[in-house]
């Protein structure tokens, strides 16, 4: 568990005295204030919504005030303005609300959903991504300030609301805690609420609750000063004490609600004898700082003409948006990617692209499902590809790119920013590889957006099997259909950067020698591969590389081919010609190294000399034409050869010179331990003896 303070365990020093809070007021005595919210004229709630923001209030009667209007003010009474795209949305100004009641952390669109495992992942995730809409009133058929979410049951609201505090617990390093600053002084900047219907899968009809936009860390802290720290008992008591038991068959019921009040009220009660004590105990502090906190709550979203908002989903992420751009730090991940979100739900209304599509686009569907609804091969792999045919092909790619302008704020959308943007939710099927991060450096660094890529009209073909649809690829790109081109570029491309054969153009990875993380010169990632794409040879390495992707089997490895006639040892080969070694098998692409060395042998050879010459490296050709597995295994041989050598020879001068001939104590040790981890890996990995030989340790002939 986290404690506070020093090492004694002492509470963090008191600035501010908790404030004297009053019982919750009976519902009964709501009426006035919830019949304010429901004629509400910018965009009435319905009974269910004003009963929440209403029930949660310390001061019932300064809500009241707040929304009622008359005359002349009538369409907004006191409530406060929110511009956002497309309209405004409705505030009731700050006022103190009750933690324990209907207050739930966001679970729904929070600022770590860009690392949210998706549905079209191959590993399965505990917090699939929540999707939500504006709430429709069913008797007058208008949009209302109250967002749907779906849930199979009230145990999966639980785990999302456990998972969101969780999430946001560890981000960004523990740098959005603020408990200690809760136990100190309470909250003091209001939080933004929003309303959010919960309707259940499991027949158990639907709850509503209000939902943090702004402010998430500090409600999360405000449970972890309130439990002492401890996320997984922060988390647990926010969910017993807003959503109650997850196993009930139906939604809380009046004495369920009820219930909870009578025990805020012995909460208030509590801190109100424990502030007339002379001494402030820890638990008055705890309960006495976390019993409430000011908000804003949103009531009402109109657009420009004061018509009800049908898209209170865009209106929020752009109140948020703004609120956390200029406020606190938020990842860039998250900026793009919910900024893309954004961008596929106005393409959708726009009609550029169909239901089926931004579901995929969403991750809300698996692989299967994508097969079903578009024919695509059931591989994560045709969903990457997806994101890019519907951003950067053909007719839609000129919208797309005014989108994009609209939504980030660009005077100008080239393909380097549209990688960025893009590449976040383009590798989201992705989330769980361990490489996910530097996969989207690369691809932010140009992606695949090759010239024939780039506002060209290409299609993504559609079949049950992904590898006859990707020969069938090949078969087109080789014989110069540019739209075949295109969709190999992007298939193969994408898995080049997920496996790691194409990495950023950023740092210094030019070098002289074939190994992993260099390269013999430098270029962008769609540049190599525009190189690539132009060279059947360079197709067929590309078509090699999408093949072992999708098989995922480590003995199905990317082959090399020829990018240009010349002769091997006397032999003409030929572009697109297998590249074979000396008993005749097909060399494997092993690095980065590989692919550039393809595109451009003569380039890479002449940048190769001149690094040579400056660094004075002895490096030999026979080298990078030797397989990877035989260089790293003379690697092995000489490194062990030369340190048996050299250890003889020092023990050899002992007698003479003493046993510090070694080093010291430690360096000794940590040699020993080196020598035993490669014993180890030898020994876990190295193939099994199929006979038994008789072994002469001291028969070494390099011994000196």
């Amino acid at each position: 568990m986290n404690t506070f303070g020093d090492e004694s365990n002492n509470l963090p020093p008191l600035l501010r005295k908790p404030d004297p809070v009053s019982d919750p007021v009976p519902v009964a005595q709501l009426r006035g204030a919830r019949k304010a919210l429901t004629e509400n004229p910018v965009s009435p709630l319905d009974d269910g919504a004003a009963s929440i923001v209403t029930a949660g209030a310390v001061e019932p009667m300064l809500l009241r005030k707040m929304i009622e209007a008359e005359g002349e003010t009538a369409e907004a009474g006191l409530l406060m303005a929110k511009p956002v795209v497309g309209g405004t949305l409705y505030a009731i100004p700050p006022h103190r609300r009750f933690l324990d009641l209907d207050v739930l952390p966001d679970f729904v669109n929070p600022r770590w959903a860009h690392k949210v495992w998706t549905a079209m992942d191959v590993e399965a995730s505990a917090a699939a991504p929540v999707t939500y809409e504006t709430s429709i009133d069913e008797e007058s058929g208008e949009p209302q300030a109250v967002f749907v979410i779906r849930m199979p049951n009230r145990k999966a609201l639980a785990d999302a609301v456990a998972e969101s505090m969780r999430r946001t617990f560890y981000a960004q390093n523990g740098k959005n805690v603020y408990t200690e600053s809760v136990l100190q002084q309470g909250v003091k900047e209001p939080m933004t609420l929003f309303l959010v219907r919960v309707v259940y899968d499991d027949g158990t009809h639907q709850e509503t609750f209000t939902v943090a936009g702004d402010g998430n860390s500090r409600l999360v802290s405000m449970w972890l000063a309130r439990t002492g720290g401890d996320i997984d008992e922060a988390a647990a008591a926010c969910v017993a004490a807003v959503i109650g038991s997850v196993d009930r068959s139906g939604p809380r019921r009046p004495a369920d609600q009820r219930a909870a009040r009578t025990k805020v009220a012995e909460m208030a009660a509590r801190v109100r004898r424990g502030l007339a004590e002379p001494t402030l105990t820890e638990a008055t502090r705890r309960e006495g700082h976390t019993i409430t906190f000011p908000a804003m709550v949103i009531v009402g979203a109109v657009t420009e003409n004061g018509s009800p908002m049908p898209d209170l989903v865009a209106a929020r992420d752009d109140l948020v948006a703004n609120l956390h751009v200029n406020v606190t730090a938020w990842t860039e991940g998250a900026q793009n990617t919910q900024g893309m979100q954004r961008v596929y739900r106005h393409a959708l209304h726009n009609g550029l692209i169909d239901k089926d599509t931004y579901q995929i686009l969403l991750g809300e569907v698996a692989a299967e499902q994508m097969h079903q609804l578009l024919g695509l091969p059931p591989h994560r792999l045709w969903s990457s590809a997806l994101h890019q045919q519907t951003v950067l092909a053909g007719y839609r790619a000129e919208q797309m790119n005014l989108l994009i302008k609209q939504e980030f704020g660009m005077g100008r959308a080239d393909r380097q920013r549209v990688s960025d943007h893009l590449a976040p939710m383009a590798l989201s099927s992705y989330r769980s590889s361990e490489r996910i991060e530097p996969a989207i450096r690369a691809f932010g660094n140009g992606g695949t957006i090759t010239d024939t890529v780039w506002k060209q009209p290409w299609q993504l073909s559609t079949g049950d099997d992904a590898f006859k649809v990707l020969d069938d690829i090949l078969i087109k790109a080789i014989g110069d259909d540019p739209a075949a081109v295109a969709e190999l570029t992007v298939l193969a491309g994408t898995a080049a950067i997920l496996d790691g054969y194409i990495t950023r153009d950023r740092g210094s990875k030019v070098g002289v020698t074939r190994e992993g993380g260099k390269a013999p010169f430098r270029a962008t990632p769609n540049k190599l591969l525009a190189i690539l794409a132009s060279t059947y040879g360079g197709l067929r390495m590309l078509h090699s590389i999408a093949r072992a992707h999708i098989a995922a089997d480590p003995g199905i490895l990317p082959k090399r081919y020829h990018t240009f006639d010349h002769e091997v040892d006397g032999v003409l080969v030929r572009d697109g010609d297998p590249v074979r070694d000396k008993v005749g098998a097909l060399v494997t692409i092993d690095y980065e190294w590989d692919l550039v060395y393809a595109a451009d042998p003569i380039g890479a050879e002449a940048a190769i000399a001149e690094n040579r010459a400056t660094l004075g490296n002895n490096h030999t050709k026979d080298d990078d034409q030797m397989a990877e597995d035989t260089r790293q295994r003379r690697i092995l041989e000489q490194g062990v050869k030369n340190a048996r050598k050299a250890v003889n020879v020092l023990a050899k001068m002992v007698p003479t010179r003493g046993r510090e001939v070694f080093g010291s104590h430690e360096g000794v040790q940590m040699l020993r331990e080196h020598l035993r981890k490669v014993d180890d890996i030898l020994v876990a990995f190295g193939p099994e003896r199929t006979a038994v030989l008789d072994l002469d340790d001291e028969g070494d002939g390099d011994e000196e």
